[in-house]
């Protein structure tokens, strides 16, 4: 866990997320996921439960939708159990707005910048500058 009031730099793009916070010897990756680590639930056509897709709707788009929302929740709970006082989010664009349009009140009070950028596949060691 980190400090209490220690600013969240997020990172994603369609398929992963990392959590990173700075400290004295640089900034270290704090929590990653990946999109493959939440599976989906089939219903039986045969239980009463039943989806229908959009039409034209572009599975991709869809999960990397999902994907956005559930790093949106992810810093949500951060912002609210204090773990985080502040947000600094760069993603892949389309991420970026689903990240952002599943940020809650308190948590969209505390983003401090967002960049529209895919820095999933930086370094740790060479993140600093990218948010400098």
């Amino acid at each position: 866990m980190s400090k209490q009031g220690a600013t969240w730099y997020v990172v994603a793009d369609g398929q992963k997320a990392r959590v990173l916070v700075g400290g004295e010897g640089g900034m270290r990756t704090q929590h990653s996921f990946d999109a493959s680590g939440r599976g989906n639930v089939v219903e039986d056509a045969d239980s009463g439960v039943s989806q229908l897709k959009a039409p034209r709707a572009n599975p991709k788009d869809q999960a990397e939708g999902r994907f956005g929302r559930a790093v949106a929740d992810y810093l949500n709970e951060g912002v609210r159990l204090g773990q985080t006082a502040s947000l600094v989010i760069a993603a892949s664009p389309s991420i970026l707005h689903e990240i952002r349009e599943g940020l809650n009140k308190q948590a969209s009070a505390v983003v401090e910048k967002t960049m529209s950028k895919d820095l999933t596949n930086i370094a740790d060691a060479e993140m600093a500058s990218h948010f400098a």
